[in-house]
């Protein structure tokens, strides 16, 4: 196999396979091709593809791994393994969750089903009503309690309010969710472990097929993570983590940087190899970049370099407010498209979401086409979520929280009251509501109208879910939404042709969903089958850039992103470093890698801007210049300040000066010209 394209460390990463390998993979340095060409390099050395397993965050980038083996080995790579890490526990449970006591097509709760469940399980600890349990926060507590292998359990002498309610409620989520047979995101992880440790024989298969492993983005896994790749990379120890722990900027999701900078603890007698060779970034954007990240108290020590020559310094443009900021970035980028650059290769990238909102009005109003990436959501809209809720309930007949989304959507007569009366009738006899659905008479506290109406809803479902064994989903979910006027409700429910618009095209792209699912999929296209992959693949992915637009986006929405210019805004204290999200305190370690991260987008232009002040509450509030700004070298760094203040009066010397110019001038004498 020709490696003649890699550069020396390069090649020895990709030809190193005995043992495990810890490949430091700096921001532009070609790792994606290190990784393909691994692999190519195994197949070619007559190491069976289904013996290699590739893991990584996303579906997207294990889609584009897989293709670009392909065409390096051809066809023969399709029986690799390449999927992500929920992917993968998600496959494992399909074949074994029925000894864990799951149902064999169990479900996959999203974030919409999870918040319900907490919500649920307040209200039976009657706390529902103090402001201060977000359910989303609580989800949270809960989640990282799970990876790192244990039950939520308040900490410290003072625990936040949040960690009691997740120890309170925690019991409650997980038995409703095994009632449903269903899991959330994290038993993906964690109940695989617990199979490779209940069941041996479960993970010695697994064992002694994939000889191979190999984990991308090494730096953002998290402990149950870990212990997955440990478990099956025990005995040939033949793992290659590839990451950078410059880059570890999702520890708020779980991820723990120690894993990659202790590695060697994990796997004994590890090699490590370095790719420093930077191949995106002009030579002052990498001396920025190192400047602002070597001062993390702890990394593994590594300098990006390239061999190109020149290039424009790193602006920072001082700007007096944020409207003239918004103002700045909008005139610059209507110079660049004016000389001929494309609009996908400009972004804007901010801390949080919230600091898009200017530089929208700014574009807007000069007519600067531009998408906000991850801004809104589409499996947020009310709509979108309304008919995946038919779709779980049509799914799994134990899903009540879908059950009670849908119950009444569009009207049909099933108030608050008659829901009441449903499952206070369920629970007081141990039924389930299904059950008290397909039989309204048996409730004595309805109304005729209202057990006629929950009758027929009931029937609705079971006619449905039978045609569903025999006729294409997407036909049938049409059919449903056509037989209970759900597109007549939308467009009834607001006067805005524009949102009614919106709603439908989202109950369309579900529709669509369905259709390419069945045409992918064939025979093997049940139902469960695709609300699981939906659930993993809105859980995973990162919206990405559009053609022909500027783009707006965090700076964790960057990530694995480059643009030929960038504009980082908000460089201040406050914006970058965050000063904490959601009452989490600050993380400055982590705030310094993602400022990193950030600056090694830029390709060709690096412009950093910052406000001198603010508007807060009404009143203009002075801002502090980020203290990353501090650690970049003078010499690659050019300053404009707007706010520096105008010239003042003429010195005596000046003074002086323009006197005997006027004298001259009157007299008849002119300065020799130039």
């Amino acid at each position: 196999m020709d490696l003649s394209s890699l550069n020396p460390p390069q090649r020895r990463a990709v030809t190193t396979t005995e043992g495990p390998l810890l490949v430091l993979a700096g921001a532009g340095s070609g790792k994606t091709r290190v990784i393909t060409h691994r692999i190519a390099w195994l197949l070619d050395q007559g190491v069976s593809a289904r013996a290699i397993l590739a893991v990584t965050f996303t579906n997207k980038a294990a889609a584009e791994m897989k293709e670009r083996v392909v065409r390096l080995v051809g066809q023969g790579a399709q029986a690799l393994t390449v999927c992500t890490f929920h992917a993968f526990g998600a496959e494992v449970l399909r074949q074994h969750a029925h000894r864990l006591g799951w149902p064999r097509k169990f479900a996959i709760a999203d974030m919409s089903d999870q918040i319900s469940l907490v919500q649920r399980a307040l209200r039976e600890r009657s706390v529902d009503g103090k402001s201060d349990f977000d359910p989303r926060r609580i989800l949270t507590a809960i989640s990282r309690a799970k990876n790192a292998g244990r039950a939520p359990t308040p900490e410290g002498d003072a625990p936040s309010d949040t960690e009691l309610a997740a120890a309170e409620v925690f019991p409650l989520y997980q038995r409703a969710l095994k009632a449903q047979g269903a899991v959330d995101f994290d038993d993906l992880l964690l109940l695989p472990l617990r199979l490779f440790r209940e069941h041996p024989e479960v993970l010695g298969s697994h064992v002694r097929r994939f000889r191979y492993l190999l984990v991308d983005e090494f730096q953002d896994t998290n402990g149950a993570q870990l212990e997955l790749v440990r478990q099956l990379a025990a005995e040939r120890r033949n793992i290659c983590a590839v990451g950078d722990d410059d880059q570890c900027i999702y520890g708020w999701r779980g991820a723990e940087v120690r894993n990659i900078l202790r590695f060697e603890q994990a796997f004994p007698g590890a090699t490590e190899v370095r790719l420093e060779q930077n191949y995106r970034s002009v030579p002052a954007v990498l001396a920025a970049a190192h400047g602002v990240v070597s001062q993390l108290p702890e990394r593994r020590p590594k300098k990006l370099w390239t061999a190109t020559v020149g290039g424009a310094k790193v602006q920072l443009v001082v700007v007096p407010g944020e409207d003239d900021e918004a103002t700045l970035v909008a005139k610059g980028i209507e110079q660049r498209l004016a000389r001929g650059a494309r609009p996908e290769d400009i972004a804007v990238l901010y801390r949080t979401n919230g600091q898009s909102r200017p530089f929208e009005e700014a574009f807007r109003a000069r007519g600067i086409r531009y998408e906000v990436v991850g801004g809104s959501e589409f499996f947020d809209r009310r709509e979108v979520r309304d008919v995946l809720a038919y779709l779980k309930l049509l799914a799994n007949p134990a899903d009540e929280v879908s059950l009670l989304r849908i119950v009444n959507v569009p009207a049909r007569g099933i108030g608050d009251v008659t829901v009441e009366h449903l499952v206070a009738h369920a629970r007081a006899r141990g039924l389930t509501l299904a059950d008290v659905l397909a039989s309204p008479a048996s409730v004595p506290e309805l109304t005729p109208g209202a057990a006629r109406a929950a009758g027929e809803f009931s029937g609705l479902i079971h006619r449905t879910r039978a045609r569903m064994r025999t006729e294409p989903l997407s036909a049938v979910t049409r059919g449903l939404l056509h037989e209970i006027g759900f597109e007549a409700a939308a467009r009834a429910s607001t006067t805005s042709a524009t949102a009614v618009d919106r709603r439908l095209r989202g109950v369309e792209g579900i529709l669509a969903s369905l259709e390419q699912f069945e045409r992918r999929e064939g025979p093997r296209s049940d139902l469960r089958s695709y609300l699981n992959r939906l659930s993993l693949d809105t859980r995973e992915e990162e919206d990405g850039p559009s053609p022909a637009r500027i783009t707006l986006l965090t700076l964790h929405g960057a990530k694995g992103l480059e643009f030929k210019t960038v504009f980082l805004v908000g460089m201040e204290e406050g914006f970058l470093p965050h000063g904490g999200m959601q009452g989490e305190p600050q993380n400055l370690e982590e705030e310094r890698r993602l400022c990193y991260v950030g600056l090694t987008r830029a390709r060709d232009e690096l412009i950093l801007t910052r406000a001198a002040t603010r508007l807060r509450r009404g009143r203009e509030v002075p801002r502090t210049p980020s203290r990353f700004l501090a650690d970049i070298p003078e010499a690659v760094l050019e300053v404009t300040d707007t706010t520096a203040p105008p010239p003042g009066p003429p010195t005596d010397a000046e003074q002086g000066f323009f006197r005997s110019l006027k004298a001259r001038l009157q007299g008849g004498t002119r300065p020799p010209s130039a």
